[in-house]
């Protein structure tokens, strides 16, 4: 004969099976239960939090570092002449000598110091050469910055000194435009003009810089690169193919402030996180607690029937395990859909002259939600493993005069 086929639960089912059509109304009463509601809120507030939290500081390290890297070099070359002072060299030649990515963009440098002076007002800054649509010969492109100080704009003529070979030599040369970059500290100080300019000042013969610059190469890969560069030329040199030594600097050395202030936000972050993890485990833990409180008839009933302690513990965290699923759903929602709203529209504004950026900038990876919720369940369920193990000490005989 066939074997017949039980559609009794398993005794390795019971518990899911128990815990899926136990209802959240204690007994006796119609609504569920005001701790069901915090504990799906609290789950759902923490993940939130934390979703939030994740996307805006990855994304304003993310959207900083690459501001910073649009207006620095991520690696600078500089010559040096015999007694160690800067010096001017072929830029062909040093680029003969080094392997660079194929993607990284090669900018060449020529600066200058300089004082800019008007009647009421003076300031010294640092001229830089422009190689991509320069100005005029006889003119300059200033920072918003340094052109409300001057009280200066467009047009408007400014004589300029520079300290050349112990010699002052003036030119008074035209405002062409304005930029900004957000970084107070390059637009205060940062003058661009054209590479004719500081080479007929500074005697630089045609075609050569004092500087050259990298930049589009990761940043996990500037420190590995100038290596391999330093390297190289090292190399060239006491060869005989390079007729001077050269010096490597990194962005991050140069702008070392700004990474070091970026690294600080991981701080920031991992208080962020375990404030809110502790917040969610303090509201599932009081949540289970009242849970249990409100069906210890129902416990009873179950020892009375042969459930072990391990049974009927499971069944609660399984029945707080779908308050936790139902807390993250919500949660999960409602962060992502701030997240997309802001990355958006830029709804919630930044001081620029604090942080760099005029909007909070959002960005947040699958694999960051994903990890997230993960870590969420896990915590969850071992913090629910604290109340549930009063269970123990529930005896049949004790509820049937629990009131």
């Amino acid at each position: 004969m066939p074997a017949k086929t039980s559609t009794q639960p398993s005794v390795k089912g019971f518990e899911l099976t128990l815990a899926r059509r136990l209802a959240w109304k204690p007994e006796g009463r119609r609504r569920v239960s005001p701790a069901v509601g915090v504990a799906v809120a609290g789950v759902a507030l923490s993940i939130m939090v934390m979703l939030l939290s994740a996307a805006v500081m990855y994304g304003f390290k993310q959207e900083v570092t690459r501001r910073i890297m649009s207006i620095d070099d991520c690696i600078t070359i500089t010559g040096y002449a015999t007694d160690n002072r800067p010096s001017a060299f072929n830029p062909a030649e040093v680029i003969s000598a080094i392997n660079i990515p194929a993607d990284a963009e090669i900018v060449r440098h020529t600066s200058l110091p300089s004082i800019l002076k008007t009647p009421d007002d003076f300031m010294g800054v640092e001229f830089r050469s422009l190689a991509d649509n320069p100005p005029a010969d006889t003119a300059v492109i200033l920072s918003d910055n340094i052109a409300a100080k001057l009280s200066l704009k467009p047009g408007d003529r400014i004589p300029s000194y520079f300290f050349v070979d112990d010699r002052i030599r003036v030119r008074v040369l035209t405002v062409d435009s304005l930029y900004h970059t957000g970084f107070g500290e390059h637009d205060a100080s940062v003058v661009f003009c054209s590479p004719a300019l500081i080479e007929g000042l500074a005697s630089i013969p045609a075609g050569h810089v004092q500087s050259l610059g990298l930049r589009n190469i990761p940043a996990d890969r500037i420190e590995s690169l100038a290596s391999e560069i330093y390297s190289s030329l090292l190399t060239a040199h006491y060869s005989g193919r390079l007729s001077s030594a050269y010096g490597i600097t990194t962005i991050l050395q140069s702008d070392a402030s700004f990474f070091s202030w970026l690294e600080l936000l991981d701080t920031n972050e991992a208080v962020i996180m375990i404030l809110m993890g502790l917040v969610a485990a303090f509201t599932l833990v009081s949540s289970l607690f009242i849970i249990i409180l409100e069906r210890v008839r129902t416990i009873g009933l179950l020892k009375a029937m042969g459930a072990t302690n391990g049974q009927i513990r499971k069944v609660f965290m399984l029945m707080a395990e779908r308050l936790v699923v139902r807390g993250l759903a919500i949660g999960n929602a409602a962060g992502l859909v701030l997240i997309a709203v802001q990355a958006l529209t830029h709804a919630v504004p930044l001081d620029p002259s604090s942080y760099y950026v005029d909007f909070v900038p959002v960005k947040i990876t699958a694999v960051a939600v994903v990890t997230l919720n993960a870590c969420a369940l896990l915590l969850s369920w071992l913090v629910l493993m604290i109340p549930a193990m009063i269970i123990a000490r529930i005896s049949p005989a004790s509820t049937m005069r629990y009131e």
